[in-house]
């Protein structure tokens, strides 16, 4: 059994691959045999290369392939630890899977440092990787993706093949954005399915009519000639398998849960997750007009669908956008705050950043060369307190300027939304058409 993990290095490339190479880690008999025969001249060291002259060359055939290829920044490299099970596996056979495991992933084009560390009850692998290939320069991407789908994919066969166990996942794991929003307590889609299903399950006789309460609240059912039923939320562009949501929600589940739901009381129902928390009142609020009442309007419907509180039919035509809420309320009051009122506005707020931005750039540069030459320390300390104000600065100059194309980019959509929000309110099914007439009284 190997486990795998990823760092991404960003600054300190050479002492990544040094550590990987550590005689002190990767001789046989350790460190204290080292330390009591300095004069042993054979050590068994386990290191190795890949596309690299040596290891005491390592570091530098990497550097040479980022220096051709212009791209010495960003990151540097990948470090990857590959651990095994203890008495598992012998010292020689640790560093041979290395070996093949990064040849097998990165031998054809990227450079890579292996050494197998011996210091720990586990016999684990460092294999240190150059972002840029040398075959075309082309910068390595690693993800989260890229570790289940290739990474630990590569060890685990690589295991297999070697008579060595292999963790097997159980049940379905978790996409990233959703775990994240979860461990944040924030809404997501998924989240938002499993409160509408629950609350139709505990109106429901049997699974049929479940199914029919799924169409009459607007979702479209693949149920019955497919393999694993699958609904589509309003105004989605994609079907979501039941069973995905979790084992509660297969078929089978459904149905026992409506039985079952049949002799329950509603009363030792579980209490619904809250999916978000804002502190405030909409209610109390002075007029407001233009760029300001859309959002305003905007944010408060996504409110009362994340609350479980709005108009049911538009809640769930709002479904997918309930997870941008913390984006839409921090455009929101970007807009109170700076006073914007329309996209003129907004277009001469974004020059004047643009502005700014040119100008403080251009007044922090030359102090970098003023503090390398400064005489004294009380100088060199004044100038460095001069630009820390400056990137400070400059920080929250960019912020504002992301908010400004943020709003530029979500504008569109926000204003067709509310219009189709505005149909659906008054009874009529909206149409997806991009153009429409602007909604009197937020129309910018």
């Amino acid at each position: 059994m190997a486990i795998t993990k990823i760092f991404a290095i960003r600054e300190g490339l050479k002492k990544s691959v040094q550590y990987a190479a550590n005689e002190q880690k990767t001789t046989l008999d350790g460190a204290i045999a080292y330390a009591i025969n300095p004069d042993k001249t054979e050590q068994r060291l386990f290191e190795s290369t890949l596309n690299c002259g040596s290891v005491k060359t390592a570091y530098d055939d990497m550097q040479a392939t980022k220096e051709r290829y212009g791209k010495t920044d960003g990151v540097l490299g990948y470090h990857f630890i590959q651990s095994f099970r203890p008495g598992e596996i012998t010292p020689e056979k640790a560093h041979e899977l290395g070996v093949e495991f990064a040849d097998r992933l990165f031998g054809n084009r990227f450079e890579a440092v292996i050494g197998t560390h011996l210091d720990k009850q586990h016999l684990h692998n460092h294999v240190v990787i150059n972002s840029v290939s040398f075959e075309d320069g082309k910068k390595l991407r690693c993800n989260i993706q890229t570790y289940f789908k290739e990474v630990q994919h590569v060890s685990d066969e690589l295991c297999r093949e070697n008579g060595l166990s292999v963790i097997v996942p159980k049940g379905h794991g978790k996409q990233y954005q959703q775990w994240k929003a979860e461990k944040e307590d924030k809404p997501t889609i998924r989240g938002q399915l499993q409160n509408d299903i629950d609350g139709l399950i505990s109106q429901s006789l049997n699974f049929t009519t479940f199914l029919d309460a799924l169409r009459k609240n607007g979702y479209t059912v693949k149920y019955g000639n497919v393999k694993h039923t699958a609904i589509k939320p309003p105004y989605s562009e994609r079907f979501i398998r039941l069973d995905s949501l979790g084992e509660n929600y297969t078929d089978t589940a459904i149905s026992d849960r409506i039985q079952t739901m049949k002799s329950w009381n509603r009363k030792h129902l579980p209490e619904p997750k809250k999916l978000y928390h804002y502190n405030g009142n909409f209610k109390n609020t002075s007029k407001i007009t233009g760029l300001r009442a859309l959002y305003f309007h905007y944010v408060y419907l996504l409110r009362g669908a994340t609350k479980g509180t709005g108009n049911k039919k538009v809640s769930r035509y709002l479904l997918e956008d309930t997870v941008k809420f913390d984006r839409y309320l921090a455009q929101h009051k970007f807009l109170v705050k700076k006073q914007i009122e329309n996209t003129s506005e907004l277009h001469i707020m974004k020059e004047s950043l643009e502005k700014e931005i040119a100008f403080q750039i251009s007044v922090r540069k030359p102090l970098y060369k003023v503090r390398a030459n400064a005489e004294d320390k009380e100088e060199c300390k004044a100038v460095s307190k001069k630009i820390e104000e400056l990137t400070g600065s400059l920080k929250n100059l960019r912020s504002d300027m992301r908010m400004c194309g943020q709003i530029e980019a979500d504008l569109d959509k926000i204003r067709e939304k509310i219009s189709q929000v505005i149909e659906l309110e008054k009874g009529s099914e909206p149409k997806k058409s991009k153009e429409r007439e602007k909604t009197r009284g937020l129309a910018i």
